[in-house]
């Protein structure tokens, strides 16, 4: 068949590929296709009127294999074709037409003269087929790829190979010379490397991992305060602490429980951070760290401790934990914020300051006592944060830097929400608050030491016509305003009786405000004595 080269030919698999095919040939082929489907119509229009035999259909596909060849001298043997195929015979003449017409229906082998025509197109066919080629005409390293199931060349071959953590070398370990602890942590550890290697096969392995996932997630397993349990966990932190005598000290104690041993415990100091981990599913209700805390050497180790109890499921009984006379950081207080049941915490003198009473904030749903005396760095700016703990019964801001105007804002909110609270104030609040009950009673005779401060407020039981009602000021005339702001400037010479009426107006506005606040802290701290005081002036 006649090679196309209707497109260019285009190996994806052979980038050399590259087909030698002159550009007269691709346009000779070109005409020839058109040629071709032009004489099929012709013929298909002639074979329509004339009858064809079928010697001469015979003979016509054979011509036409003739004319599909692939060479370059496909014009050439199409003439030559033609001119044997309707070749006439030496004698024959002009006139013999219609004997032409006769004989060009018999094939050529049938003729008389015909032998020597079909030699000539026998050579002709044997010459084509021996001079044949394909469409490729570069040299072998250029032929055409062949498409493949089978490229050895991209086959990727995939090996696991296991991890073995026992092969990496390391310090000696005498595993009879260590302590318990750590050899209970080798154990774990070892454990661990073998559940990584893959060698955990054995029943018992599987439950010691599941124990060791548990322990993580729980906490060691601390038993019942049965005797027999009791005795295996002293057992335990008796290895954990030796050189003191622990199983011998604890066993003098009245009662052993679980509380009664931590309680010695953080008596003594000897609570730290895996000793503390051991009581993490214990059913313990207060825990005291002062003692375990509290260096001579000047070291913090708040660091390792707080964060025991930020670990899951941890605690979840503790309901008082004091923390008093050690120092810590602020943020170190997110530790306990996780706490469920904690009710009382105690932080006095622990150099807290504002930012330590918003990390609190989250335990506002539990905590009912708190007490953060003797830290000098809060002040005014922590009430709103002790304001938030709205469950609180006892506040302790005693020897803090909170001053009267905080202290009447922390009032105002407990009173508009008719709250309940014992509240331990600094001295200084204290002294003036008591200043203002003595006031009440014994007019202008007060002790000296309340004397300076109240002299310098107001009119605190001011008589009628004078007014006490903050509200109403704007109510009141010029001369109103004059008469009441001199009424108080006889206590406070440093108040103006002058101005404009919006002026005197607001100047009163305040130091009644002022006078209604300071009976609200005298309440608030003296209780009924207090708001019997109030309504007696």
């Amino acid at each position: 068949m006649m090679i196309t080269f209707a497109s260019p030919s285009i190996d994806i698999n052979n980038p050399f590929y590259c087909p030698a095919v002159p550009a007269a040939s691709y346009i000779k082929s070109l005409q020839n296709q058109v040629h071709r489907k032009t004489r099929s119509r012709v013929q298909s229009r002639i074979n329509d009127r004339l009858a064809v035999s079928f010697v001469r259909v015979l003979e016509h596909a054979l011509l036409m294999d003739t004319y599909d060849s692939s060479d370059d001298n496909y014009g050439q043997t199409t003439s030559t074709s033609r001119l044997i195929a309707h070749q006439r015979s030496p004698g024959s003449s002009s006139s013999g037409d219609e004997a032409h017409s006769l004989s060009a229906t018999i094939p050529l082998w049938e003729r008389e003269d015909g032998q020597d025509s079909w030699n000539q197109v026998h050579v002709t066919l044997k010459k084509r087929k021996r001079d044949s080629f394909s469409d490729i005409r570069g040299p072998p390293q250029y032929a055409k790829s062949l498409l493949s199931a089978h490229d050895s060349s991209f086959d990727v071959s995939v090996k696991r190979e296991k991890l073995s953590y026992s092969e990496v070398p390391g310090s000696p370990i005498d595993f009879e010379r260590a302590a318990p602890g750590i050899r209970d942590d080798i154990s774990m550890l070892t454990i661990r490397v073998r559940d990584l290697e893959g060698e955990v096969s054995d029943e018992s392995s599987k439950n010691r991992t599941l124990d060791t996932h548990a322990e993580r997630l729980f906490g060691p397993p601390i038993g019942t305060e049965s005797p027999r349990d009791i005795h295996a966990f002293i057992k335990r932190l008796d290895g954990m602490l030796p050189g003191i005598r622990l199983k011998e000290r604890l066993s003098q104690l009245s009662i052993v429980s679980h509380q009664s041993i931590i309680d010695f415990l953080g008596t003594n100091g000897y609570l730290n951070s895996r000793i503390l981990a051991n009581f993490r599913a214990s059913e313990v209700r207060w825990i005291t760290l002062t003692e375990s805390l509290t260096n001579a050497g000047g070291l913090n180790l708040c660091d390792d401790i707080l964060p025991t109890f930020n670990q899951p499921n941890s605690f979840v009984f503790v309901s008082e934990l004091c923390l008093r006379d050690i120092h810590i950081h602020d943020f170190d207080l997110t530790q306990i914020q996780h706490l469920p049941r904690l009710s009382t915490l105690l932080l006095d003198n622990t150099s807290i300051s504002n930012e330590a009473t918003f990390h609190l904030v989250p335990l506002k749903r539990t905590l009912t006592q708190l007490s953060i005396g003797s830290n000098p760095a809060i002040n005014d700016e922590a009430v709103p944060a002790l304001l938030l703990l709205s469950k609180l019964t006892f506040l302790s801001i005693l020897d803090t830097s909170v001053l009267m105007p905080g202290l009447r804002r922390l009032a105002g909110t407990i009173h508009d929400e008719q709250r309940a609270i014992d509240i331990e104030i600094p001295s200084a609040c204290e002294e003036y608050v008591r200043g203002l009950s003595l006031l009440t009673f014994l007019g202008c005779s007060h002790p000296d030491n309340c004397r300076a401060e109240l002299d310098k407020r107001y009119e605190l039981d001011p008589c009628p016509p004078l007014i006490v009602v903050p509200e109403v000021c704007v109510q009141l005339s010029a001369a109103a305003l004059q008469r009441n702001l001199a009424a108080h400037k006889v206590k406070n010479p440093d108040i103006l009786a002058a101005g404009s009426k919006f002026e005197m107006a607001e100047r009163l506005r305040l130091i009644l405000e002022t006078r209604r606040m300071d009976l609200l802290v005298r309440a608030m701290i003296f209780g009924s004595e207090g708001t019997s005081m109030e309504q007696a002036s």
